[in-house]
């Protein structure tokens, strides 16, 4: 069966630009990893790093030259820090602009808004959150993390950008019930969701049973693979989220225990029809090499295209 309302992309972090893991052994030069996307068959790309594709101007020569759509960019936010919020919606104003005049004739970019990673309790016992009471948001700070999401939600609109939120590790939106205590709280006439299948299963949430929960907000995905075993042993060690993504938590599609197939069937019985962002969160150490990186992504392409997509 094939899905031709799904259209798949790619994002920097993939080929190892990370905004997390920035002690690679080397990356990619923008213009030969966009050469690579192309070759391999994506349509479109994420953002990545801010800075990484240049200014606007040489993100939209870049993309349109090549034919690549912008897909969206990931901006990341204190949502449930009232003293910071001046400060991260004045960054958000300005990177939106960037997303604004940067993308080619077409493009449809979304604003990715996340709950920042910054946090050290929440970094440290990521991946077994549940275990530690003491790094849950209280009450008051939980009202303030959906008003000022909802603010920035309503600056990407102002902006003319689509806005979804991505629960991401590592954040004061991980588990499985913060997750779902967000999702009862947001108003989806302002702001969606962007599953990301790697994400939910490292919070303890199946990704599958998340789409048909959430399919009447989900506007984006990102198609991400998540090894369990790998988490184990961090939990094991007491080591938090930097640790299980050097040991490659996040891994090839069908590697993993994301349940990538049935996330995909889940999907389609829900006639969803935006984008699948193939993400591979990793860093590059020195055995890697450009011939290797793309091997991977062409791999992740092509495990995608034997379900018809």
């Amino acid at each position: 069966m094939s899905s031709p309302a799904m259209r798949v992309a790619s994002a920097p972090v993939s080929f190892g630009v990370d905004e997390i893991m920035d002690d690679d052994a080397w990356v990619p030069a923008p213009d030969d990893m966009l050469d690579w996307m192309v070759d391999i068959g994506f349509e479109g790309t994420e953002l990545g790093t801010p800075g990484f594709l240049g200014d606007a101007g040489q993100v939209h020569q870049r993309l349109s030259s090549r034919g690549l759509e912008f897909v969206g960019s990931f901006l990341p936010q204190h949502f449930s820090r009232a003293e910071k919020a001046e400060e991260d919606r004045a960054w958000l104003r300005d990177n939106l602009r960037l997303v604004r005049e940067g993308s080619p004739a077409g493009s449809k970019p979304y604003a990715i808004l996340s709950d920042q990673f910054d946090e050290p309790d929440r970094q440290a016992f990521s991946g077994r959150i549940q275990e530690h009471p003491e790094t849950w948001l209280s009450p008051a700070r939980f009202d303030t993390l959906i008003d000022n999401l909802h603010r920035a939600a309503e600056l990407c609109r102002s902006e003319g950008l689509e806005p979804v939120l991505h629960p991401h590790a590592g954040t004061y939106v991980e588990t499985a019930d913060e997750i779902a205590r967000v999702m009862d709280r947001i108003d989806p006439s302002i702001i969606g969701l962007c599953l990301d299948t790697g994400h939910f299963r490292f919070g303890g949430a199946d990704p599958a049973q998340s789409v048909d929960d959430y399919h009447e907000l989900i506007r984006h995905v990102h198609i991400k693979d998540c090894r369990t075993s790998v988490m184990d042993d961090v939990k094991r060690e007491g080591k938090g989220l930097g640790e299980a993504l050097r040991r490659g938590v996040f891994c090839p599609l069908g590697d993993g225990d994301a349940g990538i197939d049935a996330v995909i069937a889940a999907l389609r019985a829900h006639d969803y029809t935006g984008w699948l962002v193939i993400e591979q969160d990793q860093s590059l150490g020195p055995s890697d090499t450009p011939e290797s990186v793309v091997a991977v992504q062409r791999a992740n392409r092509e495990y995608l295209r034997r379900l018809g997509i």
